[in-house]
């Protein structure tokens, strides 16, 4: 099969040639690149010819963090985003219960105490009145806090006499009683619910695949677990699977899926293991991100540690031993100190060339930057995050700190490779939202004028590069994904506008027009 791709503004990504008006593409793959008439010249009299003046092409966007099943799964859950009120949240909730069988399992996310216009966290008295047969679990936006009833909390065993779990918390009334919000408590949490079932699973990334086309999206590095695997292998066989898929999976299961021969790097050109993942400490919305000093809004807390340093290489040592490389969630700077830290010892422990990375990396040491650049350990971050959390950091980390929040621009000059993700279904997935923020700094009413610390402002070309290039060396793939060069697979994104020629406030409000995964169109805007 033919195409070509002409009359637009083709951003390649490949040093040597980074412009052109013109793609030919051929059995799946680039084969020139170049103008017009010569890539028209080049094409056989079936080639599919797409005309697209005024267009941006770019090599195919790569969302390198989210959690793409349970992105999927929450599409059909209650959805808490952007409420402002706990009496917002009640009525969605009630919805869902009049929906469902009685006994089933309520469960939601997004909610955020942040833009809420009651100005505090929610408990169970806020739900038991309107759900006393159902236990409801709702997420908190960042994923790390949960909002329980107390039928759910009965069903999980949390009373007065529970014993916070190691790296975790139950939050209680001054009686020592537990008031239905739970910190780092969601796995131990979903234990007493049943999981979906396979075909659920598939249904839901179904539904994640279809929203993450729409948006641009041919790749993503998905965090979740063996479950999550045998829904996107389920689909593969069955021919079904139109993303490229980089799986990270948790140390418990690395022996498991080493079984089941599935290993680091290895899979196939649609669904692949990629690294272990870790977590070092919880978030900022929840105040369990881990800080070297006090919280700002909190002088008795520095948040919550997941792992120790010890712990956190010994895990590593694990993933090393299995050919693997690591991928930790680290949100706070004493987080990241950590993390670093580790992956030195592990490193020294265990010889061989690493593509690690840390996900997130929302607050960090100036001098770590040395030390990740060095180590070179890759930032994966999302910028998306950053709408919503300039006010909430400056609250809590206070503004002196927040210098060197979200520092994008400090971790480039220093050398890092930046990739960028949507944290789905923390974030929206359309990767346009990721692209107003790291170029404006802004939130999407323009808010504060002239952005957050704008040093740390990128440009379009490194924000491209963030979700193009950088996912596909991370993924050992650099060889065949992330540029437009004559070889490479033929993943494509196609912006409904020049986003060069936009004004940058009008980024985020951009469309897509068309999705190409190997060759093949898959997306079309109508």
């Amino acid at each position: 099969m033919e195409i070509a791709i002409l009359n637009s503004r083709i951003y390649t990504g490949d040093p040597a040639a980074p412009w052109a008006e013109a793609l030919h593409i051929k059995d799946g793959r680039i084969a020139a690149v170049g103008g017009n008439a010569d890539m028209k010249a080049a094409c056989g009299k079936g080639a599919q010819v797409f005309e697209l003046p005024g267009r941006l092409v770019v090599p195919g966007i790569v969302d390198a963090h989210l959690h793409f099943v349970s992105f999927g799964l929450y599409l059909d859950r209650v959805d808490l985003r952007d409420l402002t009120s706990i009496a917002a949240c009640r009525e969605r909730v009630k919805a869902d219960v009049a929906r469902r069988r009685r006994g089933e399992w309520i469960i939601g996310r997004g909610w955020s105490e942040h833009i809420w216009s009651d100005r505090r966290e929610p408990c169970a008295k806020d739900l038991d009145d309107i759900s006393p047969d159902h236990p409801v679990m709702l997420v908190r936006c960042c994923g790390h806090t949960v909002w329980l009833n107390s039928m759910a909390m009965r069903l999980a065993g949390i009373t007065g006499e529970t014993v916070d779990a190691p790296g975790a918390r139950i939050e209680r009334d001054g009686s020592g009683r537990p008031i239905g919000l739970c910190r780092e408590y969601r796995k131990l949490i979903e234990k007493v619910i049943p999981p979906p079932t396979l075909e659920e699973r598939k249904g839901a990334a179904l539904r994640a695949q279809g929203e993450a086309l729409r948006y641009g999206v041919t790749g993503v590095h998905t965090c979740e677990t063996l479950a999550e695997w045998d829904a996107l292998a389920a689909l593969e066989a069955e021919g079904k699977l139109t993303l490229r898929i980089h799986h990270t999976l948790p140390p418990e299961e690395v022996e498991k899926a080493k079984a089941r021969g599935i290993e680091p790097t290895k899979g196939s050109d649609r669904l692949w293991f990629g690294q272990v993942k870790l977590f070092a400490d919880g978030t900022l919305g929840s105040g369990t991100a881990l800080l070297h000093a006090p919280y700002a809004d909190n002088r008795s807390t520095t948040g919550l540690q997941c792992l120790s340093v010890k712990e956190m290489a010994e895990r590593m040592e694990l993933a090393y031993r299995h050919g693997g490389d690591v991928a930790v969630h680290a949100i706070g700077d004493l987080a990241v100190s950590n993390v670093l830290q580790a992956i030195r010892a592990a490193r020294k422990a265990v010889k061989g060339k690493r593509r690690d990375r840390i996900e997130h990396v929302q607050l960090i040491q100036p001098d770590d930057l040395g030390v990740f650049q060095a180590l070179g350990v890759v930032a994966s971050v999302q910028p998306v995050h950053l709408l919503t959390d300039m006010p909430v950091a400056e609250q809590k980390w206070g503004t002196a700190r927040c210098r060197y929040a979200y520092a994008w621009k400090s971790m480039l000059k220093e050398g890092l490779r930046v990739q960028f993700g949507s944290d789905a279904p923390v974030e929206h997935i359309n990767p346009l939202l990721s692209f107003h923020a790291a170029v404006n700094r802004q939130s999407l009413k323009g808010d504060p004028k002239g952005g957050w610390f704008p040093a740390e402002r990128l440009t379009l070309e490194e924000t491209i590069h963030a979700f193009t290039q950088v996912p596909a060396w991370l993924s050992r793939k650099e060889k065949v994904l992330g540029s437009l060069a004559p070889g490479m697979t033929a993943d494509v994104t196609v912006f409904a506008e020049d986003l060069f020629a936009l004004a940058p406030e009008k980024l985020a409000s951009a469309q897509v027009e068309m999705t190409m995964v190997g060759g093949e169109v898959v997306y079309r805007k109508r």
